[in-house]
């Protein structure tokens, strides 16, 4: 039941349990006014002082005199309730940890698959500190040739060799990056090429073969397992 001061008109709420059958005086916290409260209000009048009475201290006034004299109790309850976190916020936070723990975890373990994936992240787990091998580790290029074709009076270069996983582990091979060179050894034109296989057991081979067409006055051809 809402319960309000007849001297200063403060609101407040009661149980009307706490009231009882026969009603009980009351006090107003703001004003300190004094009433018999009936359990079922029908009108406000004052008592007999005799008696202490009961002071009322809601921890939720509400109305115009909690605006004003109840500002003190709403901040006490809004300061305990921020200190008392409920379950579902707790439980958001403990996931929130696990998967950013996961991720984390995960980011370490597949440090080498992400490096192969995106070469650049090799610079952040270095920063971080973690030992991470370049692309291309263990492997081994071999038997590569360069030649320029023309066909149907088009000029193409043609680029081909094999890759060998030299290691005792199985490696992941990278995409080759090209360079031509002209004759100042100054850089012509730049490709990236994709290898006939994205696993390598120890001992096993993938090629690679390439046509790039108008490649003008090449004089040399560099080759890199760069993964970029």
């Amino acid at each position: 039941m809402i319960v309000s001061c007849p001297n200063c008109s403060t609101r407040y709420t009661l149980s009307e349990s706490s009231v009882g059958a026969n009603g009980r005086k009351v006090k107003c916290a703001k004003c300190g006014h004094i009433w018999w409260q009936r359990a079922v209000e029908t009108d406000f009048f004052s008592a007999d002082l005799s008696d202490a009475p009961t002071e009322i201290r809601p921890s939720h006034p509400v109305g115009r005199g909690a605006a004003k004299g109840g500002k003190g109790g709403a901040k006490a309850a809004g300061k305990k309730a921020s200190a008392r976190p409920d379950k579902r916020t707790i439980i958001g936070l403990v996931a929130l940890v696990l998967v950013v723990a996961a991720i984390g975890g995960g980011a370490y373990v597949a440090r080498d698959y992400v490096v192969h994936r995106w070469p650049p992240a090799a610079l952040l787990y270095e920063t971080l500190g973690m030992a991470v091998e370049a692309p291309g580790a263990g492997l081994q290029l071999q038997n590569v040739r360069s030649e320029q074709k023309v066909e149907g009076g088009a000029t193409s270069l043609i680029v081909q060799g094999q890759i060998v996983n030299v290691s005792d582990v199985e490696r992941m091979v990278p995409r080759l990056r090209a360079v031509s060179l002209g004759p100042d050894h100054k850089p012509l034109q730049s490709w990236l090429m994709d290898p006939s296989a994205e696993r390598l057991q120890p001992g096993d081979f993938a090629t690679f073969r390439h046509s790039q067409p108008d490649p003008g006055p090449v004089t040399e051809v560099t080759i890199t397992l760069d993964g970029g």
